[in-house]
């Protein structure tokens, strides 16, 4: 990725630079481009709110748990920076060793886990297809991204292990760094049903057992949302916040995915295809339209909990009224990758063409274009 960043910068002359703080948050780092160029967009966000906490409005769109522990985890010596103006350098070097950190971490327990459900072929496959899907860039980012995909992994493997209690704990974190996080509560449900019918665990576990986990899953979206009511007065300012940062976002009312699609049929039928908008409303509908068909016809191919979470990881986002950040929230629906991983002869052919997506996707990001 770092190679591709540095030949980005010889290829793609001009910056986009179509996020703020840029000089406030990363030029300061003394890094070259293609160091701090994974700090881009978001990442500006979380490293302001690792320092400052929640001073800026509408920062609170973005869930707490990923800075919180950036902060956490910095030991690093302060330079003598107005802080009031600028970002301490130390925050991104902590950042994004820690988002490369915690991706390891999580290819390490999603290898177990699917090569329990599997086997260990079709476990790296899958883990092959993950690391060159086309986003795949953003785990080793200043986001969110990585810590979300371990702790959702880790609630994967301690209900498979029917250690109820720690998956509901680590439900709760993950509910505390992303809104998708509370999906993890039906997850646990369904789980809990099927594990009851199999005579698995039985009604007393259940009752008690899944009381707690159920319960836990939700405390870090229901912290977020009492901190923000105690703070500000509004317990959904995470999701009123959204039309802030552009994208044709909205906040309420729900919008459908037909009207959606509608939109984006208007869209591709009147944006110039010179205009990188263009490209980039085709990138996020072609792998939306990918997504829903993968999901039927996945549909009774994996274990119905999986299903469920991928089904509601890629409707959730499209409430807002966009596919924007859809190629990134594609990542969501890694449950399905081992599907891909029994493509035999087509497999080689689909890496390839993730790959050469991929160079394009990190090297238009790195240079400050929106990508998801």
């Amino acid at each position: 990725m770092f190679l591709v960043a540095i030949l980005a910068g010889v290829l793609i002359i001009n910056f986009g630079g179509r996020f703020p703080y840029i000089d406030r948050v990363l030029t300061v780092t003394n890094l070259p481009n293609w160091v701090w160029g994974f700090g881009n967009f978001d990442g500006v966000h979380y490293l302001r709110l690792s320092q400052n906490g929640y001073n800026a409005e509408y920062s609170q769109a973005f869930f707490p748990l990923y800075p919180i522990l950036i902060k956490l985890f910095n030991f690093l010596p302060k330079g003598n920076l107005d802080l009031s103006l600028y970002t301490d350098p130390s925050f991104f070097y902590v950042g994004i060793f820690l988002s490369n950190l915690l991706f390891v971490f999580a290819l390490y327990f999603l290898y177990k886990l699917w090569r329990e459900e599997y086997n260990g072929k079709i476990s790296k496959l899958a883990l092959i297809f993950l690391l060159t899907f086309p986003t795949s860039f953003y785990f080793g980012s200043i986001y969110s991204e990585s810590l979300f995909l371990f702790l959702t992994v880790l609630v994967f493997w301690f209900t498979n292990k029917n250690k109820l209690i720690l998956a509901g704990i680590f439900a709760a974190l993950a509910s505390a760094t992303k809104v998708q996080g509370s999906i993890l509560f039906l997850y646990l449900l369904i789980e809990l049903i099927y594990k009851y019918k199999d005579g698995v665990l039985g009604k007393t576990e259940v009752v008690w057992k899944g009381a707690i986990s159920l319960t836990l899953s939700v405390a870090g979206v229901v912290s977020y949302m009492l901190y923000l009511w105690k703070s500000f007065g509004n317990p959904i300012y995470f999701l009123t916040s959204q039309p802030a940062f552009g994208a044709a976002r909205s906040s309420l009312p729900v919008i459908t995915l037909p009207q959606v699609f509608y939109r984006y049929f208007k869209m591709l039928t009147t944006v110039n295809p010179g205009n990188i908008s263009f490209w980039n409303s085709l990138l996020e509908l072609t792998v939306t339209v990918v997504l829903i068909g993968a999901l039927v016809y996945s549909f009774k191919k994996i274990k119905f909990s999986y299903w469920m979470f991928v089904l509601l990881a890629v409707i959730m986002p499209t409430l807002t009224g966009t596919l924007s950040s859809m190629p990134r929230y594609a990542l969501l629906a890694f449950p399905l990758f081992p599907l891909a991983a029994k493509c035999n002869k087509g497999f080689k052919y689909i890496i390839i063409a993730q790959v050469l997506l991929e160079i394009i996707l990190t090297a238009l990001f790195v240079r400050g274009y929106w990508v998801a």
